[in-house]
């Protein structure tokens, strides 16, 4: 998530659906494991008839989470078969091992996870989180930079759980911006395949702001894709 006071210090936060890159992190040393206290949780959306349980969790939460080997699987599911239906040959897994996972999340200040599972069995089918981080290719004037992902369940697309996911994680940031006080405005940065999410993210209010075209051949496809930087306004 990003925020900045008065409009001085512009702020990003990024969306990942399967298929969008998501840039290198470090990951400052957790809290002890005796300090650690539970997660929230709180009935998720009812779907196909099954009800589901949303976990928000912080960093160090996560991290001692039984869940985390069934997400690292759900999450190299869904980036595969997104770039299978854009005809992009991919080999070997996203995450090689499930600390990459949690590395990825990353420890930084502000950074939050939602798991929603099924509320019988525990297994997850959908997962989004938010947090800061610097990095080298940033919007003009952008300091700060923070990146949303958004994975869910293959063959559920359609039962709105990233619709769901995105709306919490929305309030969840503007809850947080909202404690530091003072004026703020907070900005939503996403770069994805456009072939794959352009259209969903502009009926989220989303405008882009410019787009990388890559041919025929790019990374193995017949007929290349594009890369799309979008953003829009979330508060002030």
């Amino acid at each position: 998530m990003g925020s900045n006071s008065h409009a001085d210090d512009q702020g990003a936060n990024g969306v990942l659906l399967p298929g969008t890159t998501i840039p290198g992190q470090h990951s400052p040393e957790l809290p002890a494991k005796s300090s650690i206290t539970p997660p929230h949780s709180f009935p998720g959306p009812t779907i196909d008839g099954r009800q589901t349980t949303t976990t928000l969790y912080e960093p160090a939460q996560l991290a001692q989470s039984p869940v985390i080997p069934t997400l690292y699987r759900l999450i190299n599911k869904a980036f595969k078969h997104s770039h299978n239906s854009l005809g992009i040959p991919f080999q070997g897994e996203r995450l090689q091992t499930e600390s990459e996972y949690l590395k990825q999340v990353g420890a930084d200040p502000g950074t939050f996870v939602y798991i929603t599972s099924w509320a019988d069995s525990g297994e997850p089918v959908a997962t989004a989180g938010a947090h800061r981080y610097c990095g080298e290719e940033v919007m003009a004037a952008v300091e700060g930079e923070g990146e949303r992902s958004t994975f869910y369940r293959v063959g559920f697309g359609g039962k709105g759980l990233a619709g769901h996911l995105m709306g919490l994680v929305d309030r969840e940031v503007l809850r947080r911006v909202g404690e530091m006080g003072g004026e703020r405005k907070v900005w939503m940065v996403i770069t994805t395949v456009t072939e794959a999410n352009g259209e969903f993210y502009r009926k989220r209010g989303y405008v882009e702001d410019y787009e990388t075209v890559h041919g025929p051949g790019f990374m193995g496809t017949p007929k290349g894709f594009r890369v799309v930087h979008m953003s829009k306004v979330l508060s002030g």
